[in-house]
Formats: C-alpha cells, sequence, structure tokens
C-alpha cells in the first residue's frame, strides 16, 4: 500500500471512532445516567436502541484494531509499533478487559470515594484553620 493511502485510511479511521465516540457518549447519558449522579437522563432516546448502544464499544474495538494494524503498516515492524504506538495498543487491549465490568461504575465508584477524600480533607483544614483562629483570640 502506498504511504499516500495508508495516511487517508488512517484519517477516515480516526473519524470514524470519533463519531463513534461521540455516539457512545450520547448512549451512555441516554441510558446510564445514573452513574453521573443523575435522576433522570438528559438525553430522551427510545429504550429499544439500548441494544445497538451496547455495540458501539465492540465495534469501536474494531476500529482500534484496524487503526493499529495501519500504524504498523506505517511503521513497518512491531518493535517500531510497540515503541512508537503503545498506548494505542494499551488502550485497544482494555476494551475488552474493562466493557464487560461496566467500567464506569467502578470509576464512578472511585471518583465518589475520592470526592469524599477530598471534602473530609478540606473540612479538616477548616477545623484546623478555625481552631488557630480560636487560640490566637484568647
Amino acid at each position: 500500500m502506498a504511504s499516500g493511502r495508508l495516511a487517508l485510511y488512517a484519517k477516515i479511521i480516526d473519524a470514524a471512532i470519533l463519531v463513534l465516540l461521540a455516539i457512545f457518549f450520547v448512549g451512555f447519558l441516554t441510558y446510564d445516567y445514573s452513574l453521573f449522579g443523575l435522576d433522570e437522563g438528559p438525553i430522551h432516546l427510545p429504550h429499544e436502541w439500548h441494544e445497538y448502544f451496547e455495540l458501539l464499544p465492540w465495534i469501536i474495538f474494531g476500529l482500534l484494531l484496524v487503526d493499529i494494524y495501519i500504524k504498523y503498516r506505517k511503521v513497518g515492524s512491531l518493535r517500531g509499533l510497540v515503541t512508537k504506538h503503545w498506548l494505542d495498543i494499551l488502550m485497544t487491549a482494555l476494551i475488552p478487559l474493562l466493557m464487560p465490568l461496566k467500567f464506569m461504575k467502578v470509576a464512578y465508584k472511585l471518583f465518589k470515594a475520592l470526592k469524599a477524600t477530598k471534602s473530609g480533607f478540606k473540612m479538616a483544614q477548616k477545623i484546623k484553620k478555625m481552631a488557630a483562629l480560636f487560640k490566637s483570640s484568647h
């Protein structure tokens, strides 16, 4: 394949992945809004479409595999691919590992724990500050 054609294919794949990720995010806001702490989804789509949104990560995964193959063809060696595009490989490998676990639920719980820790830390700082003020006024 000519280098120009590979570059064109890479651009097409990148655009397709970007569009599919945007659609996936819309579906995520529609069907998994509770993970964002919302009582109701900000976007309303028919419930029958939910199964299509469940397929999107796997379609994106397939396109990412094609993208890695194109990058491999451009680089010309497996070592060069791993050296130059290791993050792409890692992110692609994580999709099949994390999607069945609904990784966003885990991330949301982690976010809530970090937020609670941050709030506790801020409260401790305020108490310490108020105690210092109280001591200095007496």
